[in-house]
């Protein structure tokens, strides 16, 4: 038999105060002290002959936590029925205490999502951004493809000069001893990128295909493998072949060296993707309009619990993405104030967000169907190759857990959608080159 009483805390935050009968709690206390004496080894006994006495007075804490987490476990789903709450977040259980009349009491510490009963759409107005794709924006592609592909010429003769691309083996000797990470084969590198240990490179400009050498290098002092760190060594280096670097003189020139038939198809294609890009870019941001107008619109006080279970999980995120981008994630950086108000800020805003497009959700009557999901499936499985697409398509299908996040991410853009259609918009338009200055201005 179990007694609960519900007491609000305020911001969507309650207590649940629970009483499980003496008698119940009793009967699992010796159930798990059983279970216990069972399995412990103790000086003296033979295994699982101890006396009970015996061991409650060596494992008696162990046991009543063991017991708490039974009764907890047994009665959870009935505790937060009678409180009628639906849990945000895992409630967290506080100050279990045993009393000989009322039996076990504990608090339960809930948090819910915090409820917005109407959203006022029609009120709200911000600019609905049109990102477009111009002839100059391709200009500019064409640009950088001009300079930057390359098709590299064997050139078996010549000496090598700044630019080309060598193909070499080597090995490494500190103190004429090889050290670990020395050696290399077939290795390619184009002098003057840069890539290897300074003075490296400019040792290798005048020699040709087939030729032998030794290059005198200093590791740098903040070189990252710290035993070579300031030491100085020599590399034994075989010159395989030396390429020069050719570059298109022209579009037909670098549309045949990309695989087009002519330029007027490269320029087509790249038309193509930067009218998509461009597409995106203005639903990025009329999307970011529109949620930033309903934040500004309507309060929302979040519980901090909801707030500091999702800050955990922003944090991992961030720390996961940093770690991709190779930066070095140091216990400093992330007790910096700044970096976890940045944190905090990021999950607010996200948990807002999700009770106000909640609302819409209701007030639009926003839905996504199966046929929806399917076809965004489509969509995405349309970028790989056509021989993986049906391999792809059959993965997704059978994860649940993406495919509901597929259907979250539509009906988030189903929201947006139905705030654009219902607000007061203002059309802005941008060129595609300005959006892209913007968005590296403000990264």
């Amino acid at each position: 038999m179990i007694q609960t009483e519900v007491k609000a805390l305020g911001a969507s935050e309650y207590q649940i105060d629970v009483a499980i009968a003496r008698q119940e709690y009793d009967a699992v206390y010796a159930e798990q002290l059983g279970k216990l004496a069972r399995q412990v080894r103790l000086p003296g006994f033979r295994p699982g002959r101890a006396p009970l006495a015996v061991v409650r007075k060596q494992f008696g804490a162990k046991v009543y936590e063991e017991t708490v987490s039974a009764l907890l476990q047994r009665h959870y789903a009935e505790i937060i029925e009678r409180s009628g709450l639906k849990p945000a977040v895992q409630p967290e259980i506080e100050a279990p205490q045993l009393d000989d009349d009322k039996g076990l009491c504990f608090s339960l510490k809930v948090a819910t999502w915090p409820e917005v009963e109407e959203v006022n759409v029609k009120a709200l107005s911000f600019p609905r951004t049109e990102v477009r794709a111009g002839q100059e924006d391709v200009d500019a592609v064409i640009e950088r493809l001009m300079k930057s592909q390359v098709d590299y010429v064997e050139r078996a003769e010549r000496a090598a000069e700044k630019g080309d691309q060598l193909h070499i083996d080597f090995v490494g000797f500190i103190d004429d001893e090889p050290f670990d990470g020395g050696r290399g084969e077939d290795v390619a590198l184009v002098l003057g990128e840069g890539r290897f240990i300074p003075g490296f490179e400019d040792q290798l400009v005048g020699r040709k295909a087939g030729e032998e050498c030794a290059v005198e290098v200093t590791f740098p002092e903040d070189y990252q493998a710290e035993h070579l760190a300031g030491r100085k060594a020599r590399f034994n280096v075989v010159v395989k072949s030396v390429a020069e670097a050719v570059r298109p003189e022209d579009e037909e020139g670098l549309a045949k060296l990309l695989g087009f038939d002519d330029a007027e198809a490269l320029r087509a294609d790249v038309m193509r993707r930067l009218s998509e890009e461009a597409e995106q870019a203005s639903r990025e941001a009329t999307a970011k309009a529109a949620q930033d107008a309903l934040l500004a619109a309507h309060e929302v006080e979040l519980p901090e619990m909801l707030v500091a279970q999702d800050m955990r999980e922003t944090m991992q995120r961030v720390i996961q993405n940093l770690q991709r981008q190779g930066v070095k994630v140091t216990p400093e950086m992330l007790q910096d104030q700044g970096f976890r108000d940045e944190v905090r800020r990021r999950s607010e805003r996200g948990l807002k967000l999700s009770v106000l497009l909640q609302a819409v959700r209701r007030q639009g009557e926003v839905e996504v169907s199966d046929d929806e999901v399917q076809a965004e499936i489509e969509r995405q499985a349309a970028a790989y190759p056509e021989d993986q697409r049906e391999q792809f398509k059959q993965w997704l299908n059978g994860q649940a857990e993406q495919r509901a996040a597929i259907r979250e991410r539509l009906l988030e853009r189903k929201c947006i959608d139905y705030i654009v259609s219902q607000a007061q918009t203002s059309l802005e338009q941008k060129s595609l080159s300005s959006w892209q200055e913007e968005q590296a201005s403000a990264a």
